[in-house]
C-alpha cells in the first residue's frame, strides 16, 4: 500500500515528473541517449490518483449541561480549491438528516442545548471543486444535572498508586514517578519514566487515584464519563512513543477506555492541552486485569447496583528493550454524568 500523500505533494511530484519527462524527450530528440526507462523519478508514485477530499469534526463526541453552549468544528483535508460546508442534524441515530438553515461555516455553535438535543448527531458535508463529497459527524449528549468532576493538578504522591503489569511471560516494567513543582501546564505536574522490559516492545503502568472514588449505590447510576488530560513527551524521539487512557477499577478488576478514548502523548516538548474523550459508556471500557467476568455480571457495572469505583489513567510506552521513556501528565480530569 502506498503511503498517503497530500494533494499539494502529489501535484508537486507530478510537476517534477513532467519536467523529467520533457527533459528526456529533449535528449532523445537531439540524438542523445535513451534516457530513463520511466517518466517518474525513483521513489515517486506518479501513477497514483491524487488524494481526495476528506473532513473531520472535533469533538466527535460532546457531553453538555442543559443551557450550555457547544461548538463543533470541521477541518477539511486534501481539498481541491475552496471548500464549502453544510451542517445537518439527525434525531434518529443517523438514519436521516435535515439541513440546518444558514449553517454553512466551518464551525457550528449551539448556543443553548436542551434535552431535545440529547442523542442528536450533527453532520457536516464538505465539497470542493472536484465531484467528491465528504461527510463527518459528531454525537451530542445532554444532561439535566451537572457532572461530578474529579480533578488533579498538583499530583500529591500520597494520592496516587502506580502498578506495573506484565503480559504473559513478559515481566512488569521498571518505573519511577515524581512531582516537579514547576514545568507543568502550569505549575506542578507528574513526571513518569517507564523502562521497556526484556522480551517486549513496551511497558505499561496503571496509575490509580486514591481520592477519585465513586459509589453508584449511594451516588447514583452512571450514564456517561468524560475524560481529559494534558500530556507531554519529555524526550521527543520518533522511535519511542506513549499512549494514555482513562483507567477504572471496580470489584478487583481494572478497565481501560478503548481505542476511541486513547490519548496519544505527542512527540513534542510542548504540552498538549485538554486532550478530551467525551461520552464514554460502560461498553467503551475493556478489562485488562482481574478475574473473568462471570455469566450474568456486567463488567464494568455503571448501574446503581455497581460496586464502588476508583478512577485513574494508564500509560503504555513503546520502544526497544532498555529504553527509559519519560513523559508527563497535568490537569487530569474525570467527569461523571449521572442518570
Amino acid at each position: 500500500m502506498r503511503p498517503h500523500r497530500s494533494r499539494s505533494e502529489w501535484l508537486r511530484r507530478l510537476a517534477l515528473a513532467a519536467v523529467v519527462a520533457l527533459g528526456i524527450a529533449s535528449i532523445i530528440g537531439s540524438g542523445g541517449g535513451i534516457g530513463l526507462t520511466s517518466d517518474c523519478p525513483p521513489g515517486m508514485s506518479c501513477d497514483a490518483p491524487p488524494p481526495v477530499l476528506t473532513v473531520s469534526v472535533q469533538p466527535p463526541y460532546a457531553t453538555a449541561l442543559v443551557g450550555s453552549a457547544v461548538t463543533f468544528t470541521a477541518t477539511a483535508f486534501d481539498a481541491a480549491g475552496a471548500v464549502t460546508y453544510q451542517w445537518s442534524r439527525s434525531s434518529d441515530g443517523g438514519t436521516s438528516f435535515l439541513d440546518l438553515p444558514g449553517a454553512t461555516a466551518r464551525a457550528l455553535t449551539l448556543a443553548a442545548v436542551n434535552l431535545a438535543d440529547d442523542g442528536a448527531i450533527y453532520r457536516v458535508t464538505a465539497r470542493d471543486t472536484s465531484p467528491i463529497v465528504a461527510h463527518a459527524g459528531a454525537r451530542l449528549s445532554v444532561s439535566a444535572t451537572p457532572g461530578l468532576v474529579f480533578r488533579d493538578t498538583e499530583f500529591n504522591p500520597a494520592d496516587w498508586v502506580a502498578t506495573p503489569l506484565g503480559l504473559g511471560s513478559v515481566p512488569a516494567a521498571a518505573h519511577s514517578e515524581d512531582t516537579p513543582a514547576s514545568g507543568g501546564n502550569p505549575g506542578a505536574f507528574r513526571r513518569m519514566v517507564i523502562e521497556v522490559p526484556p522480551q517486549s516492545g513496551g511497558g505499561r503502568v496503571y496509575y490509580t487515584s486514591l481520592v477519585a472514588t465513586y459509589d453508584p449505590a449511594t451516588q447514583g447510576a452512571i450514564r456517561l464519563i468524560d475524560y481529559a488530560e494534558d500530556s507531554i513527551s519529555l524526550q521527543p524521539n520518533v522511535s519511542t512513543y506513549t499512549d494514555s487512557a482513562m483507567l477504572l477499577e471496580q470489584a478487583g478488576r481494572r478497565y481501560v477506555a478503548n481505542q476511541r478514548a486513547d490519548v496519544n502523548v505527542p512527540i513534542s516538548t510542548s504540552w498538549s492541552s485538554s486532550q478530551s474523550r467525551a461520552s464514554l459508556r460502560a461498553a467503551d471500557f475493556g478489562m485488562v486485569d482481574g478475574p473473568a467476568c462471570q455469566p450474568g455480571e456486567t463488567c464494568p457495572d455503571f448501574s446503581a447496583q455497581g460496586a464502588p469505583m476508583r478512577f485513574g489513567y494508564w500509560r503504555f510506552s513503546f520502544g526497544i528493550q532498555g529504553d527509559r521513556i519519560a513523559h508527563g501528565i497535568d490537569n487530569w480530569q474525570v467527569t461523571v454524568w449521572r442518570e
